[in-house]
Order: C-alpha cells, then sequence, then structure tokens
C-alpha cells in the first residue's frame, strides 16, 4: 500500500547549519506512527515540514516527503494551503493558542467548513457531528462557547474537531497531551486510537512519553540530535530495543512506588560500555551509532535490520 505519509532521508538546516539529518517515517493508512525523543530531538520539526509549516530561517536541504504518494517537495505556499485541510491537518501542543478567542466554536467550524461550501443549516449539523465524534458531552453547549469558556481536554478537543472537518486522510499531532491531566491525556489519546480505526486516519504522533503512547501506536522512530537512532514496528522496538538510547528512554520513568527510586539517568545509561556491544544485523554484528563514539560519522549514521521490520543506526 502506498503510505499516506512518506518522509525519506530529511535533512533540514537553520542558515545553513544542520539540525535534522536523514530522518525517515512512514505513516499507513490505520495506523499511528509515532515519533519519540528527548526535547530538541527534531521531532516538531520534523512533523512542521511534513505539513509545510516550517519557520523561515529553517529551509529543508535534503530528502523528500510524499502525501499519499505525492511528492511536496519544492511546493509553494499555494500548493501547500491546497493540501493542508483537505489532505493534511495538524493538531498543535497548546489548544488555546490553536484557537482564536475571538470567536466562539461555532464560528470556528464554520469558517472551516465553509471553504468547502458547506453553509447554513448543513454547516450546523456537521458542526454537532465533529464534536459528536470527539467526545464532547453537550455539543449544542460547546458551539455557543468561546475558547476560554471550555477546560484544557475540550479545547484540544475542539481542535481535533477543526483538525477533521475537511475530512483529511492524514493528521499530525504534536505533544497533543502535553498541557492536559492524566486522565485527560489517556482519553485524548484513547480518542486518536479511535479516530484512526473508525475514520482509516494514519496519524503521525510526536511526545516525548514513550511509556503514554506504547500501547496505542503501531510504528515507534526514536530520534536523537535530529537523527534517526532506531525505527520499526512498536511490537519489535518495544519488545527488543537494541539502541542503548532506546533503552534508556524506557528506563527513565520513575516506578510507581518512587519514594525511596532515583529516576534513571540517561548519561550514566549511555556511559556503561556494555550498552554498545554488538548487535545481530544482516550484515552480521554491528554496533549502535553514537554521535560521541570514536571512527562513526556523526552527521550520516546509516540504518540496518536488526530483525522483522526493525532498524538500527549504525
Amino acid at each position: 500500500m502506498t503510505p499516506l505519509l512518506d518522509i525519506e532521508n530529511l535533512e533540514l538546516a537553520v542558515r545553513g547549519d544542520p539540525v535534522v539529518h536523514g530522518v525517515s517515517a512512514c505513516v499507513q493508512a490505520g495506523e499511528i506512527t509515532a515519533v519519540v525523543g528527548e526535547s530538541g530531538s527534531g521531532k516538531t520539526l520534523t512533523a512542521l515540514a511534513a505539513i509545510g509549516l516550517l519557520p523561515p530561517a529553517i529551509e529543508m536541504t535534503g530528502g523528500d516527503i510524499r502525501i499519499e504518494g505525492e511528492s511536496c517537495t519544492g511546493f509553494t505556499s499555494s500548493q501547500w494551503r491546497a493540501m493542508r485541510g483537505r489532505r493534511v491537518a495538524m493538531v498543535f501542543q497548546e489548544p488555546m493558542t490553536a484557537l482564536d478567542p475571538v470567536f466562539t466554536v461555532d464560528e470556528l467550524l464554520r469558517e472551516v467548513l465553509a471553504l468547502d461550501g458547506i453553509t447554513g443549516r448543513t454547516a450546523r449539523e456537521r458542526s454537532m457531528a465533529l464534536l459528536e465524534e470527539v467526545r464532547i458531552p453537550d455539543p449544542a453547549r460547546c458551539l455557543r462557547s468561546a475558547p476560554h469558556q471550555l477546560s484544557g481536554g475540550m479545547r484540544q478537543r475542539v481542535v481535533i474537531a477543526l483538525a477533521l472537518a475537511r475530512s483529511p486522510s492524514l493528521l499530525l499531532a504534536d505533544e497533543p497531551t502535553t498541557a492536559l491531566d492524566a486522565l485527560t491525556q489517556e482519553a485524548v489519546l484513547d480518542l486518536f486510537d479511535d479516530l484512526r480505526r473508525s475514520r482509516g486516519l494514519g496519524i503521525l504522533l510526536i511526545t516525548h512519553d514513550l511509556g503514554l503512547v506504547a500501547h496505542r501506536v503501531q510504528r515507534l522512530v526514536v530520534l536523537h540530535a535530529g537523527r534517526t537512532c532506531e525505527s520499526g514496528s512498536a511490537r519489535s522496538v518495544l519488545e527488543n530495543p537494541r539502541h542503548p538510547y532506546t533503552r534508556g528512554l524506557f528506563s527513565c520513568r520513575l516506578p510507581v512506588d518512587h519514594r525511596q527510586a532515583d529516576l534513571a539517568r540517561l548519561e550514566d545509561l549511555l556511559a556503561d560500555p556494555g550498552a554498545w556491544d554488538p548487535q545481530p544485523s544482516e550484515e552480521g554484528p554491528v554496533r549502535p551509532w553514537w554521535p560521541s563514539e570514536e571512527g562513526q560519522d556523526a552527521a550520516s549514521p546509516r540504518l540496518v535490520s536488526v530483525g522483522p521490520d526493525h532498524l538500527l543506526a549504525v
């Protein structure tokens, strides 16, 4: 099947200084691909490149981005505007900044629906259906409300409804649960899971919290310093992480009873010489890549197969 989103060897630079080095990711219909990594690893820039919203100071210097098989590399602003909303949409991290506080939810939804010629009673019916789909309990009241009159979780659901209004096939979600409490985080991620099943949506989920999304995603891409450390099916990567950085991310979580436990330090995990033991691959034993390792090209590690649908940077 042709992927809904295919990012291949993406290279980004800030005024000529490389910040993302050869990142690849793939999203199929009805699947969630999670891009995980610490702050500054290049997750958000990768998503912004995939929807044509890179800041002016950042340029794409290499690679290719294809949406439903169509290459978007070199798209003009007008071409991206025609693409956004109809084929790909984005849910941002902070819903309050994504919603215009001057307008009610009804006015915000009507403005989006009007782009496809949907107005009047049809627009209201469509707005009600969208709010019900994202599990807002009282959609009529929500339509009359301004964003500041809603809770954080309800605002995020409105943002998701706006993203779905033009029926895109691909949804990009940049840390959509960061500003929410734990219970609301779970509810929003459950909603994404249901949407990818019911609509056949492909979802690229940007997150730093691997534990929160582990049992909901089908594919994982692990980034560090703008480079891919490991990628593949979620089951393979979660059950048998091959890169020390990936194992470190798994360990950097407090246990349930953490009163007498220290949070694992990523620096200590990566400093363990045993972390860099050779791993079996289709090419024979290979050592995981790390930018501080002598004799390894820090700018361009290559990915080799270390199992069915499982790639490791070496």
